[in-house]
């Protein structure tokens, strides 16, 4: 496993855009010095710059030529990126497919709270229940009472769910007192406006952990109908991006802990 400071010098190394450069052109094919020189267009004190950072991290390696004892090959050192791959894929990456995803020993209740329990939080508890009903309990509510009992999801976001082939069936709003016996695993607020308010933090569910989603609400971040679609189509793919993230997290840290 790579440490921090090797993680960080990777990352500083292709934060760099003639490394990148560099380090893409020795993924396709091993190079000399000379021809880096005539891909990249750079001189030989700045080249050799690069080179220096990107073998001092570990990326890239050299090695004599067999032909000409007076070249050197540079080589992307892949032993050194599938450490990076391992360290990227345990906390940063998300998987493109949830099928791909390692099942969890023990399904995890979620709780996705807003202020009204409308569109976010309601959406997010659907599609949860839609990509993992095996590692996943969700559910949805608001800090505020609906403005009307057991109001259904808004229909432009009812539309979208619909359109990926999810389920709408028995969504409606309710308030956190309704849920207020059931003990959650995970407490996701999608709603900056909860998210911000002073004391929530501490006094909705002590002891649970807590995380946020910045999520935008078709209905308030819109005025027509085909821009509150558009936000709704912008939401659908941005909680499904979280949900597999989370479920992959999830999955590395029941296998830390095993």
């Amino acid at each position: 496993m790579l440490s921090e400071s090797q993680v960080i010098d990777i990352l500083k190394a292709l934060a760099d855009e003639n490394r990148l450069h560099i380090f893409r052109l020795l993924l396709a094919s091993d190079r000399t010095n000379s021809e880096l020189m005539d891909e990249t267009g750079l001189r030989q004190n700045l080249l050799s710059h690069h080179l220096s950072v990107l073998t001092e991290c570990g990326l890239i390696r050299s090695q004599r030529s067999i032909g000409d004892a007076r070249r050197h090959y540079y080589s992307v050192d892949l032993h050194r990126t599938r450490q990076f791959t391992r360290w990227w894929q345990q906390h940063c990456a998300c998987p493109a497919d949830g099928s791909l995803l390692p099942s969890l020993q023990r399904p995890r209740r979620i709780l996705f709270l807003c202020r009204r329990n409308t569109s976010r939080s309601l959406m997010a508890e659907a599609l949860a229940r839609h990509l993992f009903p095996q590692a996943l309990i969700p559910y949805s509510a608001g800090i505020e009472e609906p403005q009307r009992a057991g109001q259904p999801l808004p229909d432009v976001s009812a539309r979208v769910l619909r359109q990926h082939g999810v389920s709408t069936e028995g969504l409606a709003a309710k308030s956190l007192d309704e849920l207020r016996d059931i003990p959650f695993d995970l407490v996701i607020t999608v709603c900056d406006v909860v998210h911000e308010t002073d004391g929530v933090r501490d006094v909705l569910f002590e002891g649970v952990r807590l995380a946020h989603w910045s999520l935008h609400d078709p209905i308030e971040a819109a005025a027509t109908p085909k821009e509150q679609e558009a936000v709704a189509e912008e939401l659908f793919a941005e909680l499904e991006r979280r949900l597999l993230n989370l479920v992959h997290r999830l999955a590395v840290e029941e296998t830390a802990g095993a």
